[in-house]
Formats: structure tokens, sequence, C-alpha cells
């Protein structure tokens, strides 16, 4: 059981990236399953943490929607925080992404679930 609690703990801090079409798949589930999660590891590794909230004690979920488009670059359609900074932030971080190699991705709706927390001590 403790096993299972820390790996549903991991899950909820990494977030996920889902496809979106009619309903909701989830990576694992998806017949691109891998091109998924590379998506998912590339927003990851562009949207860190904002210097801004570094003295901020934050625990927040940001839920966006996007498409890429035909040009590799990504339209926000919809982010869902609290948070009015992070909201800003995580669409300029995405938005200034280009992703290449993902052309049957291309005008289908893609969501990803990002966790931002900093507790301070």
């Amino acid at each position: 059981m403790k096993l299972f609690n820390a790996l549903l703990i991991n899950l909820l801090l990494l977030g996920g990236l889902s496809l979106t079409t009619c309903q909701t798949a989830k990576a694992a589930d998806a017949p691109n399953a891998n091109k998924v999660k590379a998506i998912s590891h590339e927003i990851r590794q562009k949207v860190t943490f904002p210097d801004e909230l570094v003295q901020e004690n934050i625990k927040e979920q940001v839920k966006v929607e996007f498409k890429i488009k035909a040009d590799k670059s990504i339209e926000v359609i919809s982010i869902e925080t609290s948070n009015e900074f992070l909201k800003a932030y995580v669409k300029r971080q995405i938005e200034s992404l280009e992703l290449i190699g993902y052309e049957e991705f291309q005008d289908r709706i893609l969501q990803i679930n990002l966790w931002f927390e900093n507790q301070k001590y």
C-alpha cells in the first residue's frame, strides 16, 4: 500500500499529457503514446518554476489545453489556474515553443497538467 501511495503521489506531482478528441484518453492508451510522452517532456523542460515565485509559498496545478499548428508553433486554447501570474507565465512559455516532428497531432487538442510547488521552510 505504501508503494502504491508513493507512486500515486509521484504521478500527481508529475502531471500528465493527454490527447483530447471526443473524449480524453490517457497517454498510455493512445496509439502514439511515446510521442505524446515526448511532447509532455519537451513542455516540462521549457516550463520550469518561475524565478519570480521563488520566494512564494505556492502549490498550484495548471491545466493547459493547446494545439500544435501547421507552422509547428503552439496555440494555447485554455489555461485553468487560480494564479493569474502562473496563467500568463505558462501561456508565454508554451507559446514560445516550436514542436517539430509531431505532424500527426497538428490541430488536435492536447491537454497537460503542470504542478508548481515551492514550500518555504
